[in-house]
């Protein structure tokens, strides 16, 4: 055992060396891990901290400004130790980290954050010692610290993280300094200052003269890495950035719109202008440095945004979207241009006398055809100058506009006022800051007087005729107002509305109550067109001095009262059952002698017809006398001859039958007579065949006998010339 002693008393000296010489390594000798840096405190023989510092520079008591940084470091301990091991300040990708040093030289006055004097010698912050002998400045600095890994002293630099700025699509960033010099005097924005490449170097921004508050200049869809507020890692705090960034929507356009600018900052507009001037190369105004470079003012601005997507600063140009104005067929756009130059009184002149002179060949024209239009009423030819002093009498338009004064504003292109030229139909991108079109319509207009409810219609009028009588007269008014017309009659009197409202209502209203009142009721109802003519003829003259051109005036209805259309009505109906009972009575006399007429006219034929067989009767007695004296002497001379022709007849047949009784006999001859007889009279004295049994000559004659009286009727028949009797079926 005692032999083991001193090799024991070697080993726990031994150990006790390792344990000293550890001690001494791990005091003298620090490794510091490469993601790590270390913090080093000088406890004795230095010299004392000033006032107000908090960390140390070489040679003074304190924590040290200078960090280990990764590997093996000799400490002289104890004067010196590694009071703690901190890991390296990490940046991502999307951030940037905003710096805030603890110890420093004081702010400047006036200054909100730390200039960097130190500029690339502190190596962003990673050299304490070269940031404070440099100058550094206490406070939030303006330099950050990029993506990446970063040995920071914990003690004199306070690091937060700040997210990357990101623009997206359709947006627009407006971005406001925190700190920086004043903005000029007169000027709401800050001035555009080179090289800060889109703010995310803040030091080039303030030390080329960058001026707090907006900034006239914006960010575009993107990313940008920019001194913004910012978080602590250790805490929740937030620490404030140099730059403060809000979203707005990009302005849009759509179609069938236009925006309409106005610039809330830039020079001052003159007085007399409407609209700004004009200025190139802005770039539909989303280059706001060379709108304000250029000398843009403020104030509606003449140029406009057609269809389509801006990324435009909201604070710098306020947009006003309006529809695309669109003149339809029918219509024409009178411009008023606010923009041009001022028209000289030469000009004011020169156009006066210009409308004058064609006012004067209108009026010839329209009081020719009043004045035709007349005559046909009146009956009588009338001149120009008696039709002007009729129509113009009791005139209730405002004296003041016959002059045609108003009209002077009417100047050609290119002049300031209402232009001498107008738009036809079609869609136009206008800006209404810079002109104002008036859409005048140019086809048929109506305007009407009447209990029905319709657009533009107006109460009937209700006039008093000169007998004193109370009349409700419906009236309707076409007119149109012609192109080339339209600019004068804007400036006469406006648009269309303040035409009918303030001109045409009470002018009408006038002229038919004038109108009325030199006529009775009941002659205004008879005389009704020519009324209407001359009504038509006044308010075309009247209105053609507001260079509208009147087509027709109509009245439509004319109510009178009751009481005198009942009397009226009585009356008519009394006058219309006399001259019914005067017609019937001339009716029936017309009839009475129609009937005799008529009477005579039926009888006129028996009467013609007796007259006619008086004279007949007379002519047939006549003839009758000579017909009776010739008969008379023709019987008389017959008779004597048919005597004569008798006696010798029947000389001869005494003679013949004389001879006839000496030849056959007395019963021959009463037989031969007889047969005559029979063959005249055509008797059938036997049948076509008889049979007979014989007999002789004895019994009647016989057979001969029979034949022989056939034989004689044959004879008899010949001799009267009558055909042959069949018998026994031959001739």
């Amino acid at each position: 055992m005692e032999q083991f002693f001193p090799l024991i008393i070697i080993g726990v000296i031994g150990l006790i060396a390792l344990a000293v010489l550890w001690y001494i390594v791990t005091r003298f000798l620090v490794n510091i891990g490469a993601t790590e840096v270390g913090i080093k405190e000088r406890r004795y023989l230095g010299r004392r901290m000033p006032q107000g510092r908090v960390v140390a520079n070489a040679g003074e008591v304190g924590i040290q400004a200078e960090v280990l940084k990764p590997g093996l470091h000799f400490v002289p301990y104890p004067i010196e130790r590694v009071s703690q091991k901190v890991p390296l300040i990490e940046i991502g990708a999307d951030e940037l980290g905003i710096i805030e040093a603890i110890d420093g030289e004081p702010m400047p006055m006036g200054s909100i954050f730390a200039p960097d004097r130190a500029q690339n010698a502190h190596n962003n912050f990673q050299d304490p010692i070269a940031f404070i002998r440099e100058g550094g400045v206490k406070g939030i600095q303006l330099r950050t610290l990029p993506p990446g890994k970063w040995a920071i002293h914990p003690y004199l630099f306070h690091v937060s993280i700040a997210q990357s700025t990101a623009i997206p699509q359709g947006k627009v960033g407006i971005v406001s300094s925190a700190d920086g010099s004043q903005l000029d005097h007169g000027r709401l924005h800050g001035k555009a200052i080179e090289n800060h490449k889109n703010f995310q170097d803040a030091e080039a921004f303030i030390y080329n003269g960058g001026q707090k508050g907006p900034q006239v200049e914006i960010l575009t869809p993107g990313t940008y890495r920019i001194h913004t507020q910012s978080v602590s890692s250790e805490n929740s705090d937030a620490m404030p950035g140099l730059f403060n960034i809000r979203l707005f929507d990009a302005t849009v356009i759509s179609e069938n719109q236009i925006g309409l600018v106005e610039a809330l900052d830039g020079a001052p507009l003159d007085p007399k202008d409407y609209v700004a001037t004009a200025k190139e190369g802005h770039d539909n105004f989303q280059d706001s440095n060379t709108f304000i470079t250029s000398g843009g003012q403020r104030g509606p601005q003449k140029d406009i945004l057609l269809p389509g997507t801006y990324y435009i600063n909201p604070l710098l140009f306020k947009v006003i979207l309006e529809s695309a104005k669109e003149v339809r067929p029918g219509e024409v756009a009178v411009v008023v241009s606010n923009t041009g130059k001022d028209p000289s009184e030469e000009i004011r002149r020169a156009m006066a006398q210009k409308i004058r002179e064609r006012l004067e060949i209108e009026e010839r024209e329209q009081m020719q055809i009043a004045a035709e239009k007349l005559d046909k009423v009146d009956g009588d030819k009338s001149s120009i100058d008696d039709i002007r002093a009729e129509l113009m009498q009791g005139d209730p338009a405002d004296k003041r506009l016959d002059s045609g004064a108003h009209e002077a504003y009417v100047v050609p292109e290119g002049f300031r006022g209402i232009q001498e030229t107008v738009v036809g139909p079609g869609r136009y991108y206008v800006n209404t800051l810079a002109v104002s079109p008036i859409v005048i319509p140019t086809t048929n207009q109506t305007v009407e007087w009447t209990a029905g409810e319709m657009k533009n219609t107006f109460d009937p009028f209700e006039v008093i005729s000169k007998d004193g009588f109370t009349m409700q007269l419906e009236v309707r008014v076409v007119f149109r107002v012609k192109p080339e017309d339209a600019p004068f009659m804007v400036a006469k009197i406006g648009d269309v509305s303040r035409l009918v409202q303030n001109v045409m209502h009470p002018l009408i209203d006038s002229i038919f109550r004038n109108q009325a009142s030199e006529s009775s009721a009941m002659a205004y109802l008879q005389n009704r067109h020519e009324e209407q003519e001359r009504a038509e003829a006044r308010v075309r003259m009247h209105l053609l001095k507001y260079h509208v051109d009147v087509v027709n005036v109509l009245i439509c209805h004319i109510r009178l009262p009751e009481e005198l259309m009942k009397t009226q009505t009585e009356k008519i109906l009394a006058e219309q059952r006399q001259n019914m009972y005067n017609a019937q009575r001339e009716a029936e006399v017309k009839r009475i002698e129609l009937e005799r007429t008529s009477s005579q006219a039926d009888n006129q034929k028996s009467l013609m017809e007796a007259t006619v067989g008086v004279d007949i009767a007379g002519k047939r007695s006549e003839q009758r006398k000579k017909e009776a004296e010739g008969e008379a002497y023709y019987i008389s001379e017959t008779g004597k001859a048919e005597a004569e022709k008798m006696r010798l007849i029947g000389e001869a047949q005494g003679v013949a039958y004389r001879e006839q009784v000496n030849a056959l006999g007395a019963q021959g001859v009463a037989i031969v007579e007889t047969l005559k007889v029979i063959g005249e009279k055509n008797v059938r004295i036997t049948p076509d065949i008889m049979a007979t049994g014989g007999g002789g000559a004895g019994e009647g004659g016989g057979i001969g006998t029979l034949l022989l009286l056939n034989l004689f009727k044959e004879q008899m028949q010949a001799k009267n010339g009558d055909a042959p009797v069949k018998t026994n079926g031959s001739k």
